[in-house]
């Protein structure tokens, strides 16, 4: 009797339609006998769906062959792995939708939040990235979510040690047995890297490296469509990698020299408070020791006009307090100019770092708007990411600050495998204080903007 194709047992067995690239990629998986997919795709590719109709399709088409290679009664599994217990569930959620919904339903005999057990023996499994959680089952399949974010580094956490504990088990099952790398690109190095390349080589036989955007399999998003048209414009270099599936380097420039030279006023200077924006100014201070070798204490003070960002002024205080033979920034000079400011801006917030700052914070809290900002990775890229959006948008104006715009072109990012960044003055100049000012003022300033930084980007 001739098998089923996996999409025909998709579209007959489980009543889903597939897109044609998904088809071909599916059905290729199981006829070209592919032990090893990797699957770099671009973002709503239905990833992490195509993976649950394999694992079905294995448990359900193929389970004879798996139930002859075990001992009479043991169970046999097929695993989602994921980062964490949540993301792992949700790829099983993914498993479990397929079979309720269909009238493989029945063979359901046992099911936790964990796991479904299937009539014949095969048992679907959640687990989180850890080394030790499968050890010693008889693995037929394992589907990695998000392989290109593997939490790197942990000898019991990290993508390579799951990758290392779980493939000799499917190996045992031969071209049956399926391991299923599948994820947005992400960085030129780390495991799913490593074995993209591998496969792209093509001397590992068994082994299938898939590199398609998202506009090749998924027919609702094509290249010019509004969406991706929108994400394009707002990040170049982010559309290539999550929409385009082209991997990046591990550190990249914020800024592109020519983006923040097309943001120069330079018919203009450090403007004026203007009476119609008095009450709307955010004045955003980046605290520092000041002297030769130092970052600056600088100061930042930004305004709304409709979606542009106007940068009004940089500022920085000289070191001129001395303490132990060196020169810092006199703390109550400070705190005095933003009081004067303050009388002639009305600044709507005052930015001030929550740990560096907290003498001035508590010296100001009482009579001035005085918000406090914590940096942590998340508020970095937070920050960051508004600012990269407002400069390639064309939504912010500078004036020409040697300084300030000589740091914005210098900040680099350096990227994590799991998936955070950090940004930093760069190599070369390795001080950002005029950078993290805007980055604060434009924080808080944006919160309460009407802008749409997710679709605002046919401004």
């Amino acid at each position: 009797m001739t098998k089923l194709r996996c999409s025909e047992f998709a579209h007959h067995a489980l009543g889903v339609e597939l897109w044609p690239r998904q088809k071909q990629i599916l059905n290729n998986l199981f006829e070209d006998n592919i032990s090893h997919a990797i699957w770099a795709l671009g973002r709503r590719s239905g990833k992490t769906f195509m993976a649950a109709v394999a694992a079905v399709y294995m448990c359900f088409v193929e389970d004879e062959y798996f139930v002859r290679k075990v001992r009479k009664g043991e169970k046999w599994y097929i695993i989602t792995v994921a980062n964490d217990l949540g993301q792992a569930k949700i790829a099983l959620d993914n498993v479990r939708q397929l079979i309720i919904n269909s009238p493989f339903n029945a063979e359901i005999t046992r099911e936790t939040s964990l796991e479904i057990e299937i009539s014949n023996g095969c048992v679907f499994q959640a687990i989180p990235a850890s080394a030790r959680a499968s050890r010693g089952k008889a693995v037929v399949g394992c589907l990695f979510d998000e392989l290109a974010f593997g939490l790197e580094g942990d000898a019991n956490r990290g993508a390579e040690a799951m990758y290392t504990a779980l493939s000799p088990s499917i190996a045992q099952f031969g071209k049956k047995g399926k391991i299923i790398e599948l994820s947005s690109p992400y960085l030129t190095s780390g495991l799913f890297f490593d074995h993209f390349k591998q496969a792209q080589s093509g001397d590992f036989p068994g082994m299938q490296a898939l590199q398609v955007p998202t506009w090749e399999i998924n027919p609702s998003l094509p290249y010019d469509c509004d969406f991706l048209t929108r994400a394009r414009l707002k990040d170049e270099e982010s559309f290539a990698v999550e929409f385009g599936a082209q991997f990046r380097s591990s550190n990249a420039v914020l800024l592109s020299p020519e983006i923040v030279d097309v943001a120069i006023n330079k018919d203009r200077t450090v403007l004026t408070p203007k009476r119609d924006f008095c009450g709307t100014y955010v004045l955003a201070l980046d605290p520092a020791r000041g002297g030769v070798g130092r970052d600056d204490y600088t100061a930042c003070i930004v305004h709304y006009e409709g979606e542009r960002l106007v940068v009004d002024k940089f500022h920085s205080f000289d070191p001129d307090f001395d303490i132990g033979g060196k020169k810092e920034v006199n703390i109550a000079k400070v705190e005095d100019w933003i009081r004067e400011h303050h009388r002639i801006y009305d600044f709507a917030s005052i930015v001030l770092d929550q740990f560096n700052s907290s003498g001035t914070i508590q010296t100001l809290a009482k009579d001035f708007p005085i918000a406090e900002l914590a940096w942590s990775t998340s508020t970095k890229m937070k920050a960051f990411s508004q600012m990269k959006e407002l400069f390639n948008a064309g939504l912010i104006e500078l004036y020409p600050h040697k300084k300030a715009i000589w740091q914005l072109k210098n900040l680099s990012v350096v990227y994590r495998n799991s998936g955070q960044w950090n940004v930093t003055g760069g190599k070369e100049s390795g001080i950002d204080d005029y950078a993290f000012s805007l980055a604060g003022a434009i924080l808080e300033a944006s919160k309460d903007s009407n802008i749409d930084w997710i679709n605002s980007l046919i401004r």
